[in-house]
């Protein structure tokens, strides 16, 4: 790890003149930080120091920074606790109110990218869009008057307001995107020219399918076509940008952004680089903000995408860690990974808004790959794929792939025939593929033709094309697809197990299995295998479809509210455990005599960190006494990959619980605290504070419901247990500390003793009886060592102290009935009395014994109310006993002669 005190600083209140080696400018403003990234690139050649750390602000830039071999080893990364934004976009003001709630200012000419206080605007287009309605603002075309064309098309012969659009013009920059019926694929290209007379539209360049009649279309980016507030278009006649603001005070304050730039950063050729906590942001639809080209075991860490094209492209580049990254509002698609790029990880980023300019998309799609490994992705809200992975050709071969563990809702919103997960396999090759684990909700598929639109249309869970063959599909949730769970067509030798899924939709299959004829005889299915899924139909109709299916062994699958294929299958009921309220975990039943195991529901959407955290720059170089931009000390926090409260795995989910302004902000988004932690929470001094499996042991409820499931309660407490005002009770090394045999099984493993507890423990009657603050008040030593360290205190009993022989012997209630002033301010709080013995009491000489013996035999009905329990005695005495006088020990037998007490007293001979 490079020394933190050879770092270099880039600051928006830089200089590239200065030495760039404060984080700040110095008081007379002789020195400070660099202005721009490259010319810390430049210093970091020229001086082989590695690290440059980037202060919060945004930083416009006019091109691209390339890293090359040159830059090998180097690490860019957000000054702790910042935020720095790399902009590819230009910032345009001066705007003037032009009337109907317009406003304008010149510039170049704009393309689709515009965002206003960081908000993606949406461009101008014919016909009524709507938010929210995937069917609006398209209209329905006629092919071309010599058939179906790839560079013309033609407007509908009763479309009378788009005849009215070509009557008036087209100016110049106005772009057409096009939908073929299937909506399988998107192209927006230029208008070349229109001819209104024959209705036709011709384009600047070909489109990817040839375009028939009841294929859809729009025209983009003309200022006649601004309907709705929140809309933009070029004006071509005056050369100005013109804006419908949704806020004009914003606009009039902080202009408008337009993206410029297709790339901010690109590694061409650079390996060992980290990239950490960075935003990027305002690229072109048709970009990619990031990409690596031959660029090899690289780090993207905690950064953050938004209103880029596409996030990131990576191409021949292997070995590298993309992790915890936030990509939000993309024009294109998330993460591309092509042509002889192997072994990447890309785990736990977190993805939302993909495809708000092109449609044809994917959170991540691979072409030409090997052994990458997609693990524990939140991948929300793609107009159409999930996760892709094609294979066109024999460049595009794909093998060797893991997808595993990751959350796909909301795919397929605006385009068809395809998956939340889609595999194509034209190679016909064994591709050796795992596809598990996966949570998989809402697939919606959406085409036309000419009879208009076609919902549910041809999508699917997992979508395995074309001759995808060797693929192992198991232990996925599947949940409301179009046409079926799982689509294997025309592949071989691929396994479907252990999968659970939910059919609502009368179309709806958990199984379809089809050949493909313009394959020929490749294109027939063999040997796939669907057995042992728990299938629930709400329908009745057959959880199967089947057109030339081949050689296949679909049996032993447990199912409820449909019939089985054969008598192979078991139809129970109950499968889930609540379904009702989402909770869709294997329920008591038949499952376990067909070798169903339940899913593991706490790792969805969930990967470990592995990329270590932004470390802090040493204090004599990471602040400077001159303020600005972020200027202050960054918190002393480690650099592990995980902070200690976490034990061995950080859980984001037992993040995001340990604050409330994160709950409230990501909802049980694991991937999204994953970014969030990576990217800043670490370096702000965030911990995991919050124990969710001591919190489902805290109640019996919870137990009952979750199990052991830590991410399952971590979940509850930030969707509904903080706002019912639970807490957590339960103390797991207290607990273990409290049996020898427990000691000796789980060490001071919290989670281990936790899980017991709510596995057995309760319900074997076990207590929590150890006393931590009590152990430490009854030895002086570890007063001395421990103070009022609980969590110590339960090591070193559990790991020493019971082997040594030691106990606990000072009782706290004791403490306070031998203390009249203690129990008159803190009752039978016991903690209470244990703290001020240990951090007062002790110094003080205070009495710790009470003779609750004597108290009882000094006073029969306490005797007699209490059973004799001298606990019970010792809460008489603190609470009533001592206000009412009463004696501690019972008065001694008088010898003959002697007076009593009281007249002694009275005579003055006390």
């Amino acid at each position: 790890m490079t020394d933190t005190q050879q770092a270099f600083y880039v600051a928006t209140n830089g200089n590239d003149s200065w030495s760039g080696r404060l984080a700040a400018p110095n008081a007379d403003g002789t020195d400070g930080p660099f202005a721009t990234l490259e010319r810390a690139q430049g210093a970091m050649r020229a001086t082989g120091i590695r690290d440059t750390y980037v202060r919060g602000g945004t930083y416009a830039m006019a091109r691209t920074v390339t890293l090359t071999g040159a830059d090998n080893g180097v690490r860019i990364m957000a000054f702790p606790g910042e935020t720095p934004v790399f902009s590819g976009g230009e910032r345009v003001g001066g705007f003037t109110a032009i009337g109907g709630g317009l406003y304008a200012a010149a510039t170049s000419a704009t393309g689709l990218d515009l965002s206003i206080g960081g908000v993606r605007q949406k461009v101008a287009q014919t016909g009524d869009w709507n938010a929210g309605d995937a069917k609006s603002g398209w209209s329905v075309l006629e092919a071309a008057a010599s058939g179906a064309s790839k560079t013309s098309l033609r407007i509908g012969a009763g479309d009378g307001a788009m005849a009215a659009v070509l009557a008036a013009g087209i100016q110049p920059g106005t772009m057409v995107q096009t939908f073929d019926t299937e909506r399988l694929s998107d192209n927006i290209v230029g208008v070349a020219a229109t001819d209104a007379g024959s209705r036709t539209i011709n384009f600047t360049q070909a489109v990817k399918y040839a375009l028939r009649s009841g294929g859809t279309y729009r025209l983009l980016n003309d200022d006649a076509f601004i309907r709705d507030a929140g809309e933009f278009a070029w004006q071509a006649e005056t050369g100005r940008l013109v804006v419908k603001p949704q806020d004009p005070g914003a606009l009039l304050a902080q202009g408008a952004v337009v993206a410029r730039l297709g790339t901010l950063l690109s590694l061409n050729g650079a390996s060992g680089v980290t990239l950490q906590g960075l935003t990027f942001a305002d690229t072109t639809w048709d970009g990619s903000a990031l990409t690596l080209t031959n660029a090899s075991g690289n780090s993207i860490a905690g950064n953050r995408f938004v209103n880029a094209g596409t996030a990131m492209t990576l191409t021949g580049s292997s070995g590298n860690v993309i992790e915890a990254n936030r990509m939000e509002h993309l024009g294109a698609s998330g993460i591309k990974v092509a042509y002889g790029s192997n072994a990447n990880r890309i785990s736990a980023n977190s993805m939302d808004g993909i495809g708000e300019v092109l449609k044809d998309v994917a959170g991540i799609q691979l072409y030409g790959t090997s052994g990458t490994l997609i693990s524990g992705n939140d991948i929300r809200n793609s107009t159409r794929y999930g996760i892709s992975i094609k294979n066109w050709d024999g460049a595009t071969v794909n093998t060797d792939t893991v997808v595993e563990y990751n959350r796909l809702y909301n795919t397929m919103t605006e385009t068809a025939d395809g998956g939340a997960i889609e595999m194509l396999g034209r190679s016909n090759v064994d591709t050796r593929t795992i596809i598990r684990g996966n949570d998989i909700r809402n697939v919606g598929g959406l085409a036309t033709d000419g009879s208009g639109w076609l919902d549910r249309q041809k999508s699917f869970g997992i979508y395995l094309d074309d001759m995808a063959n060797g693929v192992t599909v198991q232990d996925n949730f599947i949940q409301n697809t179009g046409w079926a769970s799982v689509f294997i067509h025309g592949g071989d030798s691929n396994t479907v197990t252990n999968n659970f899924a939910t059919l609502s939709n009368p179309r709806e299959r958990f199984i379809r299995l089809e050949w493909v004829p313009s394959a020929g005889t490749i294109g027939l299915l063999a040997n796939n295998r669907v057995t042992g899924n728990v299938i629930s139909s709400s329908t009745g109709v057959d959880y199967w479809e089947f057109w030339t299916p081949g050689s296949y062994s679909v049996t032993g699958n447990l199912l409820q509210g449909v019939r089985g294929l054969n008598g192979g299958d078991t139809l129970s009921s109950g499968l889930f455990a609540n379904p009702a309220a989402g909770d869709f975990r294997l329920g008591a039943g038949a499952a376990a005599a067909l070798g169903i195991h339940d899913l593991d529901w706490g790792r969805m959407g969930y990967a470990p960190l592995t990329v270590p955290g932004i470390p802090v720059p040493a204090p004599a170089l990471g602040t400077g006494s001159g303020g600005g931009a972020g200027s202050g000390t960054a918190p002393a926090t480690g650099t592990s990959s995980a902070p200690a409260a976490a034990g061995p795995a950080f859980s984001p989910l037992a993040y995001i619980a340990s604050y409330a302004d994160l709950s409230a902000l990501f909802g049980p988004n694991a991937a999204a605290g994953a970014a969030h932690y990576a990217a800043g929470g670490r370096a702000e001094g965030r911990s995991v504070t919050f124990d969710p499996l001591a919190y489902i042991a805290s109640y019996g409820d919870l137990s009952a419901i979750f199990g052991p499931n830590g991410d399952a309660g971590a979940a509850h407490y930030i969707t509904g247990g903080r706002a019912e005002g639970r807490t957590v009770s339960f103390d797991p090394l207290a607990y273990i500390a409290s049996y020898a045999d427990l000691s000796a099984a789980f060490g001071a493993n919290g989670d281990a003793g936790a899980a017991h507890y709510i596995t057995g423990g309760r319900a074997e009657g076990r207590t929590v009886s150890f006393d931590p603050l009590a152990y430490i008040a009854s030895y002086a030593d570890l007063s001395a060592a421990f103070g009022t360290d609980r969590r110590t205190a339960e090591m070193h009993y559990i790991t020493s102290g019971r082997a040594e022989g030691r106990t606990v012997s000072f009782n706290p209630l004791s403490y306070l009935a031998a203390n009249g002033d203690l129990a008159a301010a803190f009752g039978t709080n016991t903690t209470q009395a244990e703290l001020h013995y240990l951090t007062t009491g002790r110094t003080e000489k205070r009495s710790t014994g009470f003779n609750a013996t004597a108290y009882l035999a000094a006073n029969a009905d306490v005797a007699a109310a209490t059973g004799g329990d001298l606990t019970a005695a010792m809460r008489h005495y603190i609470l009533n006993g001592r206000l009412e006088g009463r004696a501690l020990s019972p008065a001694p037998a008088r010898a003959a002669g002697l007076q009593p007490e009281s007249a002694m007293l009275a005579a003055g001979m006390g």
